[in-house]
C-alpha cells in the first residue's frame, strides 16, 4: 500500500486565515502605492480547494472494463494523454445501494447513480470503477504550494493517482498483492459497512503548472457487495505557512514517574523543540529564562506530514509545569500545563476500553462521547495520574481524521497516556508515529509488515511494573522472552506487576471464540501465572467482564464467590479485567453468559470507565457508567467493584526488650516495651501472648516466650530472659530504674553469682550452692580470728 492519508491540521485553517488577512492588507497597500489591481499583484494566491463535490466534473467508467486494455502501461489511463472522450461525465457524490440511488444513509447522499452490476440488474458487481478529472495550477500558484491535502469518502477500497503517480491507497492490500496486469479490474477491500472517510497528501513534486490529471480506481470488495460509493470533497492547497502548525500533541507515559514523553505533528520539516519549566506563581508570560529546552527528533509520517517527539526528564514531585513546542523561527504552540504528584505511595489511574473513534460511522459523535467520558471521569477523580487505553483508539489505522478526534481532548496533553496497540490501530505506522512509548522493544511483538506498527514496552510507576504487549503479533515465544527478561530485571523492585494487551482472552462477547483468542487463551495464562503477575488489563470485546482469580488457565479457587468485592490472590493467581467502550462507538452483545472464568458480566450499552486505586496492600478496581440513559444507569454509578489483595503470608513484626535484669522486689510488667505491627492488620500488640513469668521476690533467671498471630494465621514468636538480682545490684540491659553497681557480689547476690545472658542457664540453687556457702563461712571465721589476734597484740603493746 502506498502512503496513507493525512488530516488537515486543526490549526491550519487559522494559519490560513492570518495569511489571507495579511495578503489582503498587502494587496490594498500595493494597489494604493502602485495603482495595480489585487488580481494582478497576487495572481499566485491559490484557491481554497482545487476540487469540491458540487462543481468538479468527473469522467468515469462503470462498465467493468480495464481502461488500459491493450496498453503495456497499466497506469496509462491515469495520465493526461489518455483519451476518455467515450466515458460518462457527472458530478459527485457517486454511488449505488442495491442498484438504487438511496439507502446508504443520510450521511452519504448519491448525486450520480453508478451502474453497480455487470448486467445492469443483479450480481455480479462491477469490480472496479474508474474516475478522471483535471485541475489547473498556475506556475505562480505552484511556487506557493508545499502540497495538496485531499478528503475522500469511499466504499470499499480506493487508489488515487496524480499525473500517473499513485499518491494514496486505502484498504487496498489486495490490489498491491495482485499481479500487475489484474490491478485495474478486480475485487478489493474488506467490506467496510458504511463508507470510510480519509485524508491524503499530494506531494508538490508530482505537480506541474497547467492541467494536472487526478485519477481514481474504486474497488468493490466482492461480487455480492450491496453498495459502492465515491466522493472527493476537497483537494486543498497547503501553502508555505507564516507559522508552523503543531497538531495532535499528546503526552505519553515516561519510563518512570519523573519523566513524560511528548509527540506532535507539524506541517514543516524544520528543527523544533520543547521548552518546559516550573509554572510561575503569577503572570501570563512563559518563563523563558528558567525553561529547559530539548530538541525534538522525528521525520516524515506515512500521512505526508512531519512528527516530532521529545522527553521531559528529571521532573520533581508535587510540581506544576508549563510547556510549549515549536521554535523561535517557526513560532510556539499554546502553553500547556501538567502536574506531578508524590513519586511513591498510593495513587490512582483511569482505564478505558476501546474508544475506536469512527466505529459508529460518525467521527464527531464518537469524539463527543470520548470527550464526555474523560470529563466525567476526571471530574470524579481529578488526581488521576495516567490515562490507560486498552487499544483501538481509532477505527481505521491510517485515519488522521480519527486521530484528530481521539487526541483532541486537552486532557491528552496534560495527563500521561498509556496506549495499547489494538487490531484497528496496528495496520498503519500512524500508531507508532503518534505515540512515544518507553523501553520499546521492536523485536518483541514486532510489526507484521512494513506498513504496520508493533513492539512491546514496559515502564515502572511508583513501584508498580507495567508491561504492554502487542497482541496483534501471535508470536507467544517472543512475548514470553520479553516478559521474562523484564521481570528478571525489574521484578524485584516492584510491589505489584500489571500486564496489558488488547485481545481479551477472558471476555464473553463477539470475539470469545475467535481462533486467535482461543490460541492465546491456551498459551498466555500459564506464562502470566508463572511470572506472578497480579492484574491483566484488556479490551477488544466492547463489553465488561471481570474474571475469577485464574492460575495456569484454571480457577485458582473453585469456591470463589461470584461477584465478590474482595479477592485474595495466592502465588500465581491472576485477575483479568476486560473493559467496555469508553466512547460509545460500538458495543457487542454477550455470547457466553456461562463462561467458567467470568465472575462479573455487564453489557448495558452504556459508556464505561474504570478507576484503579493502587496501595501497598491492595489494588481496587471500580468500573463506572459515564453516561445516563435511564434512572438505573446514572452517571458515575458503579458497574462493578473489586479489591485485589495478595494472600497474607507475612507474619507481624514483634518487638520485645532485650534480655536483662530487675531488682528483687521491684514491680515487673512483661508487656512493657512490647509491640507488634502487621502489614495488613496494623497494630496487633493487644494480640501478643506471654508464656512464663518472673517472680521478683526470688533471685534467679526467668525465660519468657512471646507470640502474636495476625488475622490470616501468620505467627511470630520471640524469647527474652529476665534475671532477678539483689537490690542495688542490677546493671545489665533491662535493669529497673535505680539499679546500681555491685551485681553478683555481697550477701544478697544471686546464687552462683552468675547472670550471663548469653548462656541462657538458670542460676545455681540448693545443694549445688553448698560448697560455696561453706567456703564463705570459713572465710568469715578466718577473718574474725585474725581480727581478734590483732586486737590482743595491740593491747599487750599498750600495757608494756
Amino acid at each position: 500500500m502506498t502512503a496513507p492519508h493525512t488530516a488537515v491540521p486543526r490549526t491550519r485553517a487559522s494559519h490560513r486565515s492570518r495569511r489571507t488577512i495579511a495578503t489582503a492588507s498587502a494587496t490594498a497597500l500595493l494597489a494604493t502605492l502602485f495603482g495595480t489591481s489585487a488580481a494582478t499583484a497576487f495572481a499566485a494566491e491559490p484557491p481554497e480547494s482545487y476540487i469540491d463535490t458540487a462543481s468538479t466534473v468527473w469522467s468515469y467508467s462503470d462498465n467493468d472494463t480495464d481502461p488500459a486494455a491493450g496498453s503495456d502501461d497499466r497506469l496509462s489511463w491515469t495520465t493526461a494523454a489518455f483519451d476518455d472522450a467515450e466515458w460518462k461525465t457527472a458530478t459527485g457524490p457517486f454511488g449505488a445501494k442495491n442498484g438504487e440511488a438511496d439507502g446508504i444513509g443520510t450521511d452519504f447522499p448519491i448525486t450520480t447513480l453508478l451502474n453497480q452490476y455487470v448486467d445492469g440488474e443483479a450480481a455480479p458487481n462491477v469490480r472496479t470503477f474508474h474516475f478522471r478529472t483535471a485541475i489547473d495550477i498556475s506556475a505562480d500558484e505552484l511556487t506557493e504550494l508545499t502540497s495538496l491535502t485531499g478528503t475522500v469518502t469511499y466504499d470499499d477500497a480506493i487508489q488515487i493517482f496524480v499525473n500517473g503517480t499513485q499518491v494514496a491507497g486505502f484498504v487496498d492490500d489486495k490490489v498491491d498483492a495482485a499481479p500487475e496486469a489484474e490491478r485495474n479490474l478486480m475485487y478489493a477491500g474488506d467490506s467496510n459497512g458504511s463508507p470510510l472517510t480519509s485524508n491524503f497528501t499530494v506531494p508538490v513534486d508530482v505537480l506541474h503548472d497547467g492541467a494536472n490529471t487526478v485519477a481514481v480506481a474504486l474497488y468493490q470488495d466482492r461480487d455480492t457487495s450491496s453498495d459502492i460509493y465515491f466522493d472527493m470533497s476537497a483537494l486543498a492547497p497547503t501553502v508555505v505557512p507564516e507559522h508552523a502548525s503543531f497538531d495532535n500533541l499528546v503526552m505519553t507515559i515516561g519510563s518512570d514517574e519523573s519523566s513524560r514523553n511528548l509527540t506532535w505533528y507539524t506541517d514543516v520539516n524544520e528543527a523544533q523543540f520543547v521548552q518546559y519549566a516550573v509554572a510561575p506563581a503569577s503572570g501570563s508570560e512563559f518563563p523563558t529564562d528558567s525553561a529547559m529546552t530539548v530538541e525534538a527528533s522525528g521525520g516524515e509520517t506515512t500521512s505526508g506530514e512531519q512528527n516530532r517527539r521529545a522527553a521531559l526528564e528529571g521532573l520533581s514531585e508535587n510540581t506544576t509545569y508549563v510547556y510549549r513546542v515549536g521554535s523561535d523561527a517557526l513560532g510556539w504552540s499554546d502553553v500547556e500545563t501538567f502536574s506531578t504528584a508524590d513519586f511513591s505511595g498510593d495513587y490512582n489511574f483511569l482505564f478505558f476500553g476501546d474508544p475506536q473513534i469512527g466505529a459508529s460511522g460518525n467521527v464527531e459523535s464518537d469524539r463527543i462521547g470520548w470527550q464526555d467520558t474523560l470529563d466525567v471521569a476526571l471530574e470524579q477523580f481529578p488526581q488521576s495520574e495516567m490515562l490507560f487505553s486498552a487499544g483501538d483508539q481509532v477505527n481505521t489505522a491510517s485515519s488522521e481524521n480519527e486521530y484528530d478526534a481521539f487526541l483532541s481532548p486537552q486532557q491528552m496533553q496534560q495527563i500521561p497516556v498509556v496506549p495499547v496497540n489494538g487490531n484497528h490501530d496496528v495496520g498503519s505506522k500512524a500508531y507508532e508515529q503518534h505515540y512515544t512509548t518507553p523501553n520499546l522493544d521492536t523485536e518483541a511483538g514486532a510489526a507484521l509488515s512494513d506498513s504496520s506498527s508493533g513492539g512491546d514496552y514496559w515502564f515502572m510507576f511508583k513501584g508498580v511494573l507495567y508491561m504492554v504487549i502487542n497482541s496483534n503479533n501471535p508470536d507467544i515465544d517472543a512475548h514470553e522472552q520479553f516478559l521474562r527478561d523484564v521481570v528478571a530485571e525489574q521484578g524485584d523492585k516492584a510491589r505489584w506487576s500489571v500486564v496489558a494487551f488488547h485481545h481479551s482472552i477472558y471476555s464473553v462477547a463477539a470475539h470469545v471464540n475467535d481462533s486467535n483468542i482461543i490460541s492465546m487463551r491456551n498459551e498466555l495464562p500459564t506464562l502470566i501465572s508463572d511470572l506472578d503477575v497480579d492484574l491483566v488489563l484488556q479490551g477488544h470485546d466492547h463489553s465488561y467482564t471481570r474474571s475469577y482469580l485464574i492460575n495456569d488457565g484454571e480457577l485458582a479457587n473453585p469456591d470463589e464467590t461470584a461477584a465478590s468485592n474482595e479477592v485474595v490472590a495466592g502465588e500465581g493467581d491472576v485477575l483479568y479485567v476486560t473493559a467496555n467502550s469508553a466512547s460509545g462507538s460500538k458495543y457487542y452483545d454477550v455470547q457466553a453468559p456461562d463462561a467458567w472464568y467470568a465472575s462479573v458480566i455487564n453489557q448495558e450499552k452504556v459508556r464505561n470507565y474504570t478507576n484503579i486505586e493502587v496501595t501497598d496492600d491492595a489494588i481496587t478496581i471500580t468500573t463506572y457508567r459515564s453516561e445516563q440513559t435511564n434512572a438505573r444507569a446514572a452517571v458515575n454509578s458503579v458497574v462493578d467493584e473489586v479489591t485485589l489483595m495478595r494472600e497474607d503470608t507475612e507474619a507481624p513484626q514483634l518487638t520485645v526488650p532485650e534480655s536483662g535484669e530487675v531488682q528483687r522486689g521491684a514491680d515487673f510488667d512483661p508487656m512493657a516495651g512490647v509491640s507488634a505491627v502487621d502489614a495488613r492488620d496494623g497494630d496487633v500488640t493487644n494480640a501478643v501472648t506471654v508464656t512464663g513469668s518472673v517472680d521478683t521476690a526470688t533471685l534467679g533467671t526467668y525465660s519468657l516466650e512471646y507470640s502474636v498471630t495476625d488475622a490470616a494465621g501468620n505467627t511470630q514468636t520471640a524469647t527474652r530472659e529476665v534475671t532477678v538480682v539483689a537490690a542495688g545490684a542490677a546493671t545489665g540491659p533491662g535493669s529497673e530504674p535505680g539499679d546500681g553497681p555491685g551485681a553478683g557480689s555481697g550477701d544478697d547476690a544471686a546464687p552462683g553469682g552468675s547472670t550471663d545472658d548469653a548462656s541462657g542457664e538458670l542460676p545455681f540453687t540448693g545443694a549445688d550452692a553448698l560448697p560455696g556457702l561453706i567456703a564463705a563461712a570459713l572465710l568469715v571465721m578466718l577473718g574474725t580470728g585474725l581480727a581478734v589476734t590483732a586486737a590482743v597484740r595491740r593491747r599487750r603493746e599498750q600495757n608494756a
